[in-house]
């Protein structure tokens, strides 16, 4: 089927008032197709998810190979439709979606630039940090200079995800109190980490050099390590309570914030 076995009035008022051509048909003669709720939504969410694709995706796949190869989708039966994201959809269509999606192509030596310049601090939440992250997401700005790169522990980064870089700075903000405490708890853990890691090593050369477990003292040493050992399980597992907090406020954040944006197009 073509634009010919379709009418459509308004394109046709609109080329007459222009001058342009209509191509369009005076009634349509071709077979409407028929899809589920389900069906239809699977269908715009993979054109929209294209509509937003990286630069990569948009340069290899013009608009119109992708709606023939929709087009082509819709004709068969829903059941055998590609499902998941639009890269599973694409690599379902044959195309080289590692290649398309996987822009960041920063070397060992940039990284390791990134994490001296920062000296291994994390940016959003001033822990330890060794993960090199794009700011501005390089999927969709396949921007990979040092402008654009930025150091995060592996769970800001996590969290930030793809999330555009003055979004998830905006929203964090709220969240300057519990960064506050994980860092308190960060200090602390690796200090009761210390604690054990010397206890340890203590009796560890007590026990070698009597050439017994039972050695006298060993059984303080032993007493101590189980303290400093408890401290340090409680302190992440406080860590954690409180990431999950931070996690979960960002997230449910987001979500408004796409969902706002979602709605005021509708």
């Amino acid at each position: 089927m073509a634009a010919g076995d379709f009418a459509n009035p308004a394109s046709q008022l609109f080329s007459q008032g222009t001058g342009l051509t209509y191509t369009g048909a005076e009634q349509t003669t071709g077979q409407p197709l028929t899809l589920t709720k389900t069906a239809r939504r699977q269908a715009e969410g993979i054109a929209d998810s294209f509509a937003v694709a990286p630069p990569a995706v948009a340069a290899a796949i013009s608009p119109a190979d992708f709606s023939d190869q929709l087009w082509q989708m819709l004709h068969t039966p829903p059941d055998e439709w590609p499902s998941g994201d639009l890269p599973t959809v694409l690599a379902a269509w044959g195309y080289p979606v590692q290649k398309l999606f996987n822009q960041n192509t920063l070397d060992l030596t940039t990284r390791q630039y990134i994490r001296e310049h920062y000296h291994h601090i994390c940016q959003y939440c001033g822990r330890y940090g060794n993960s090199v992250d794009h700011m501005d997401p390089v999927s969709v700005s396949a921007d990979n200079t040092i402008a654009n790169l930025t150091l995060a522990c592996s769970e800001c980064n996590q969290l930030k995800g793809d999330m555009p870089y003055a979004d998830f700075i905006r929203i964090d903000a709220a969240t300057a109190p519990l960064k506050a405490d994980l860092r308190r708890l960060e200090q602390a853990a690796n200090a009761f980490q210390g604690r054990v890691t010397a206890l340890q090593s203590q009796l560890a050369a007590l026990t070698h050099q009597a050439a017994d477990p039972l050695a006298p003292g060993a059984a303080a040493l032993r007493r101590r390590i189980k303290v400093a050992q408890d401290l340090l399980d409680q302190s992440k597992a406080d860590s954690k309570h409180i990431s999950d907090l931070r996690s979960a406020y960002v997230h449910s954040r987001w979500a408004v914030a796409q969902y706002q944006e979602e709605t005021d197009q509708w």
